[in-house]
């Protein structure tokens, strides 16, 4: 299983309110490590969804690990498949596949599917469903990057099922590109992670 991008999920991470929140439900949890930290900031009732087995296993062994198995569950899920119609949830939150790649983009591994979403077809399923899946006055998450991503595509999609956007928190990184022959000063990128919260609209 692919580690993931480790300094969006450790801003992601910190950023969340879970203090806001008696449950909690993250949707492509890798190894668990958002969800174990929503059951040690006082989320008494967590889910893990991914769908990659070695994801939810590796989520599992790292909540019993850290002594929180019985507030955190673990279930193989494409997205919200695997929860049953009355599951819901205070806090909601995915670090989504924010790559926006071309339409027909093969994916050929899995992580491919951690990585790109093609017009945002993922990130459709996610705002259709998500609905479903919210308390009353539940809050839905985003882990995304503007930058690495399309934000204006991001907005319609949430717009087509009936969420409006906003940054809940952003943070921008400069990293030095190592091009031979360039000097530093002129061969550095800008990266940002957003987390976005997402309300009805």
């Amino acid at each position: 299983m692919w580690p993931g991008n480790a300094v969006a999920t450790r801003l992601f991470t910190a950023w969340l309110p879970y203090e806001d929140a008696a449950s909690f439900l993250e949707v492509g949890c890798g190894a668990g490590v958002t969800s174990v930290t929503a059951a040690l900031r006082g989320c008494s009732r967590v889910c893990a969804l991914d769908i990659n087995a070695a994801a939810v296993e590796n989520s599992r062994l790292n909540a019993e690990r850290h002594g929180v198995q019985d507030r955190v569950s673990t279930l193989k899920s494409d997205l919200f498949s695997g929860l049953g119609p009355s599951d819901r949830f205070d806090l909601v939150y995915w670090n989504s596949p924010y790559a926006d790649a071309p339409p027909g983009h093969a994916y050929d591994s899995q992580l491919d599917y951690a990585v790109f979403d093609a017009d945002y077809v993922m990130h459709q399923r996610y705002f259709a469903d998500a609905h479903r899946h919210l308390t009353d006055g539940g809050r839905l998450f985003l882990g995304f990057s503007n930058a690495l991503g399309n934000g204006s595509r991001l907005r319609e999609v949430a717009a087509m099922a009936g969420f409006t956007g906003s940054v809940f928190r952003r943070e921008v990184f400069s990293f030095a590109i190592d091009v031979p022959g360039v000097r530093t000063s002129d061969s550095e990128t800008e990266v940002d992670y957003v987390l976005y919260e997402f309300r009805r609209a």
